[in-house]
């Protein structure tokens, strides 16, 4: 048994959204599969994220200096808890499943507060004396990113949205990562043979993830 955490980083609605019907046909097929494996789902625009802010900072200071966590302010004890919790719940997953939209060449802000609050020092990563360590190296984790980047060219630059993505996993040591790509999100605008495409690999690699 596994546990799978679904995370979205779309303000559409489903119907609105060819990357969310595409992942929820995924996650549908998956869980047909594999009807024991538990799904977290994360919508980091519907589930509040905590911001790394200035509360934020001054907490992980203290802490890394070796203050009681207790003598924190309540402000700061609680923004620090919200995203000690995310980066457990990261942590304790088996496989992860992505399903994002380019917004100017990249990923929503949103979804930036969510790897923020996931990569957290002593919790998903450690330092050591050649570098960062993932706390997940070593592991048989698995990713899945299902990204619909911009249907048309934005003066010929690359989005960097899936390039960012996977070296965030590779910190955190998810070495098993899989990429579908998308042109486009918009279903009234989108190629249905594409659409269609995209939807058989993934439902190919629903039975194989």
């Amino acid at each position: 048994m596994a546990t799978i955490l679904y995370v979205t980083a779309n303000v559409k609605a489903e119907a609105a959204s060819r990357s969310l019907l595409l992942g929820s046909e995924f996650l549908e097929e998956y869980l047909r599969l594999n009807p024991r494996d538990e799904v977290q789902v994360l919508d980091v625009y519907r589930d509040s994220i905590q911001r790394v802010d200035q509360d934020v900072l001054n907490a992980w200071t203290r802490v890394e200096r070796g203050e009681d966590h207790a003598l924190l302010s309540d402000e700061e004890r609680h923004k620090i808890n919200r995203i000690w919790r995310m980066a457990d719940q990261f942590l304790r997953c088996d496989k992860y499943v992505f399903v994002t939209h380019s917004l100017n060449l990249w990923l929503p802000a949103e979804f930036k507060m969510y790897v923020d609050a996931t990569c957290v020092l002593d919790r998903t990563y450690r330092l050591t004396p050649s570098g960062s360590e993932g706390m997940l190296r070593g592991l048989p984790r698995k990713s899945l990113h299902l990204h619909a980047a911009t249907a048309y060219s934005l003066a010929g630059e690359r989005d960097q949205s899936v390039a960012y993505l996977r070296s965030v996993l590779n910190v955190l040591g998810v070495a098993h990562q899989e990429t579908v790509l998308l042109k486009g999100d918009d279903p009234e605008t989108g190629s249905w043979e594409e659409y269609e495409t995209v939807r058989s690999k993934l439902l190919g690699l629903a039975r194989t993830f």
